[in-house]
């Protein structure tokens, strides 16, 4: 089935386990994002009634359009895990063969699964014939450098009625190390009719621009340069639309987003777990600041939401006052 939404030059936020909940979601289409994917979830918790694995398919109607990525290893059991994830309304369903976690692979998911060919179109197949709603498949290129499956995937994909394929050109192997090699996210565009979304390495305006002019690619996927960096939707849309590159956020952005984020988690979570679940992403809103490290520590010893809050705003009064004295600074030596 054709994805029912516009794809074609879509920004598009990556899952990512323990990241991209619901909220996050929502903080990145308020800023840009086209479609948002939510966090791998295990099909076999899902098909044994697990009410946790269950909980992280909960979406807002304003994260859509919005795909939920389910992975496993077993294709009857993903094919009822797709069953009750079409029950629940999202706009497709995606398929993980990429995540290199071991917690996944050690389940004989994920990226393993790229060293068995007909048992992805096994999975596949099942998964297209059981619902009807778009399928994808999100994947690397194979588990190591001997071994390299992308073309072989999208074509397998592409055979099973898959709707569209994301490409991370790293094998399994790599990591998130060295770099991801564009050139294979070309060779499946140029070997599959649907639609293929380039993953890897976006971390600017300009690298998307980059990954669209030189790979062919229908969509892009941006992941970890999105963590606490939202805007990189926007001034990646609007350099893509006008080749004007819009500033990175300010300090005072920065922060005034990481308290509204970590506020919008207590509400969502309750307390501490809100505060417990932002505790790495405000270290990531803060990063590259001056005098951030030492901020950073102290937030990961406290769990009243006032004391973080007055934390972080004295933090940004601060870096308001170093900014004015280096103004003065600047005009006395004009």
């Amino acid at each position: 089935m054709s994805l029912n939404f516009k794809f074609a030059g879509a920004v598009i936020l990556a899952p990512a386990a323990g990241v991209t909940d619901s909220l996050t979601r929502q903080i990145a289409k308020d800023h840009g994002a086209d479609i948002t994917v939510g966090e791998l979830v295990s099909s076999e918790g899902l098909v044994r009634n697990h009410h946790k694995t269950r909980k992280l398919l909960a979406f807002e109607e304003g994260e859509r359009p919005i795909g939920l990525q389910i992975f496993g290893a077993d294709p009857v059991n993903m094919a009822k895990a797709a069953v009750y994830v079409e029950s629940l309304g999202p706009d497709f369903i995606d398929l993980n063969f990429g995540c290199p976690a071991k917690k996944v692979v050690g389940k004989n998911g994920g990226s393993l699964l790229l060293l068995n060919l007909p048992l992805i179109e096994a999975i596949i197949g099942e998964v297209v014939r059981a619902v009807s709603l778009p399928v994808t498949i999100k994947y690397r290129s194979g588990w190591d450098e001997r071994n390299i499956v992308a073309v072989e995937v999208a074509q397998i994909a592409e055979n099973c009625g898959a709707s569209a394929v994301c490409l991370h050109p790293r094998t399994r192997a790599q990591g998130f190390s060295g770099l991801a090699d564009w050139s294979l996210i070309t060779k499946v565009k140029q070997a599959i009719k649907i639609p293929v979304i380039g993953s890897g390495d976006i971390d600017s305006p300009i690298k998307a621009k980059q990954m669209f002019e030189t790979t062919g690619c229908d969509a892009i996927m941006v992941g970890r340069a999105s963590f606490a960096n939202p805007w990189i939707f926007n001034r990646i849309k609007h350099y893509l639309s006008s080749g004007e590159i819009l500033s990175e956020p300010d300090a005072d952005r920065r922060i005034s987003l990481a308290i509204q984020h970590l506020q919008m988690s207590i509400k969502h979570y309750g307390h501490p777990r809100g505060v417990y679940n932002m505790r790495h992403k405000l270290a990531w809103y803060l990063h590259g600041l001056p005098g951030a490290a030492k901020i950073r520590t102290e937030l990961m010893t406290l769990i009243e939401e006032n004391k973080i809050v007055d934390l972080l705003s004295h933090y940004r009064k601060f870096l308001d006052s170093t900014k004015d004295v280096s103004r003065e600074n600047n005009k006395a030596l004009a």
